[in-house]
């Protein structure tokens, strides 16, 4: 059963992902269709019928198989040239061209030949079909004797056009624009480089998905804020996940980084280190992005100093003290560092922006000091967690370089947006820094097995409040009853 509702779970997300190129197909091949046959000139169809009877007999039973037997021989003879040529010659048209106009149909088990024409012209097709089948009468009499008598129906002509027939027309064009998405459909995901479900991530990386958070769109982006819905649920099994993994085995620092940019990891980190921070855990969230940085923006917070001018007022060298010198007598081996950090509405939450952005980020993180700077975060006592926000992996060098003094990673991944062969080499990229990753957070996702979970949050009937007893943090908060929504109060850029 569980198979089959992933088998299902699939083809939903694959007709989400390319319902755009479906309607595309049938819009496209409906209309063309409907517009080409409406400019086509209408075709009409004459239709005579000629009676066969074979009387050879007394018996009318023997008559009629004899009659049947004849037939198809009959049949045969309508369309011969012998029979066609002067028709065609006395309307100037060559034998082809007639031919290409009459279709013989023998009706089963009858003793009935139709003939059908097709002109543009119905007064003509009438015409010409009484004129083969006359034809066809005087070259039976003459040739074929008496060997059956012949009845002929004079022709009726269809008011309407056989064809084009825009409607019917537009109906078979859209299937065959339909057939034609499918088609293309099966070559790219054939072709494609996606990945397609959370089991695929697992077998290619051999790392746990410790995540799945969905796809939320913008007009319920607010809503999502308040509301205990999936996305919170998936940044709670995140900021979870972190706290049992780290009494299993501690660490302190933690990276969370993407394979591309725009895949959702700053929204991620923010809303894990808030989490950490309402848990009672003292929390530090850096903005190590030095190219593109955002939680000033989602924190509201001034971004004039930060974690750039860390590294630039660590550096600056004493009167008379030489570079080298400086650097061996940092402030951060002195222990009287400032950090630059700003308190946020969670009070065991602060945050380091980036700072002055600064034009040679990979070269400032590749300093002298950026090992003293790491060690003194990790042998510092006043967070429990320091969580940075990188830049993605793949097209800058910065986040191979933190996470070589980081303890513990977490790759944000966009399944619509990240290709195999593009997350397996970020994924070998952390590998080869040393870090410890702790896992996959699949961001932005479509899968419908998060449908199961909203419903069950939905259903769920919480418990007023007030009749909860909660033992206090170590440290009191200044909190209010209600727990305060995430940031950001307003949406922005999802990185």
């Amino acid at each position: 059963m569980q198979s089959i509702q992933s088998l299902l779970s699939r083809y939903r997300l694959l007709l989400k992902r390319w319902l755009w190129l479906i309607v595309l197909g049938i819009v496209v091949g409906g209309c063309a269709t409907y517009i080409v046959t409406k400019l086509m000139p209408p075709v009409y169809q004459a239709s005579t019928t000629i009676i066969l009877s074979v009387t050879s007999s007394q018996s009318p039973y023997e008559d009629a198989t004899a009659s049947l037997e004849v037939l198809p021989t009959y049949a045969q003879l309508i369309t011969a040239p012998k029979i066609l040529q002067p028709v065609a010659d006395r309307h100037d048209f060559t034998l082809k061209q007639l031919s290409n106009m009459i279709s013989v149909k023998p009706q089963s088990n009858t003793q009935i030949i139709e003939v059908d024409v097709e002109n543009s012209d119905p007064q003509l097709a009438a015409e010409l079909a009484n004129e083969v089948v006359q034809s066809f009468a005087q070259f039976s009499s003459i040739q074929l004797g008496n060997a059956a008598q012949i009845q002929l129906l004079p022709a009726i002509v269809s008011p309407d056009p056989v064809h084009p027939r825009p409607s019917l027309d537009a109906l078979l064009g859209a299937l065959a624009g339909l057939s034609l998405a499918l088609a293309l459909i099966v070559v790219f995901e054939w072709t494609g480089d996606r990945l397609i479900s959370p089991e695929e991530i697992d077998g290619l990386l051999k790392t746990d998905t410790l995540a799945i958070i969905p796809e939320i769109p913008r007009k319920q982006w607010e809503q999502q804020q308040k509301e205990q819905g999936a996305l919170a649920e998936g940044c709670r099994m995140l900021s979870t996940t972190i706290t049992t993994t780290q009494q299993i085995q501690p660490f302190k620092t933690v990276l969370i980084t993407s394979t591309l940019a725009d895949e959702g990891k700053t929204t991620i980190a923010a809303r894990t280190a808030s989490l950490l921070a309402l848990s009672g855990k003292h929390v530090l969230l850096v903005d190590a992005n030095l190219r593109n940085p955002a939680l000033d923006e989602h924190f509201q917070l001034n971004n004039r100093k930060g974690l750039s001018n860390v590294f630039f007022e660590s550096e600056a060298p004493s009167v008379g003290t030489s570079h080298d010198e400086a650097g061996s007598y940092s402030t951060f081996a002195s222990g009287k560092v400032d950090l630059k950090t700003q308190a946020t509405k969670f009070p065991s939450l602060r945050v380091l922006t980036s700072g002055l952005l600064p034009a040679n980020p990979a070269e400032i993180l590749q300093s002298h000091l950026t090992r003293q700077f790491f060690s003194y975060l990790k042998n510092s006592s006043q967070f429990d967690y320091i969580i940075f926000d990188a830049p993605p992996v793949l097209p800058v060098a910065d986040a191979q370089i933190l996470a070589s003094h980081i303890e513990a990673t977490i790759l944000v991944v966009d399944m619509a947006k990240t290709s195999r062969k593009a997350l397996a080499r970020a994924h070998h990229l952390l590998q080869r820094t040393g870090t410890r990753i702790l896992g996959i957070a699949l961001n932005k996702s479509q899968w419908s097995e998060l449908s199961n979970v909203q419903a069950y949050l939905n259903n769920v009937q919480p418990v007023p409040r007030k009749n909860i007893v909660i033992s206090p943090p170590t440290e009191p908060f200044d909190r209010s009853p209600e727990e305060p929504e995430l940031p950001p109060s307003q949406p922005v850029k999802n990185r």
